[in-house]
């Protein structure tokens, strides 16, 4: 769990200091990285277990945590658009909401939490 945790604070963290220097394509793939690491945390806490893969991990989410699974599903797309097409600021701040949104409504540590904002 204390890895999860390291891997979420340490991409979000590199994902904002990409975006103060405007490179989107990078914010985009580490806010991205940021909010898988996420996911895997909370599926953690409450199933005990790691995806072994994105499609898993999307499956865990629609069984178990839907409203997480439709922010992260309608990121995707954006995620995988970064390694192929231009990327603006506006879908970098598209991925950080997502993660805003979730760090809202679930019970996440206090540190996760101070981050995001």
């Amino acid at each position: 769990m204390e890895e999860i945790k390291k891997t979420f604070l340490e991409e979000f963290e590199g994902a904002e200091e990409q975006l103060e220097k405007n490179r989107y394509k990078n914010a985009a793939i580490l806010s991205s990285k940021a909010l898988f690491a996420l996911c895997d945390f909370l599926i953690h806490s409450k199933l005990k277990k790691l995806p072994k893969n994105h499609h898993e991990r999307f499956r865990i989410l629609e069984e178990y945590f839907p409203d997480v699974y439709l922010i992260v599903d309608n990121v995707f797309n954006h995620y995988t658009d970064a390694y192929s097409k231009p990327i603006l600021k506006e879908t970098c701040e598209l991925i950080k909401n997502g993660i805003q949104k979730i760090v809202r409504n679930k019970e996440l540590p206090e540190e996760i939490k101070k981050i995001v904002g």
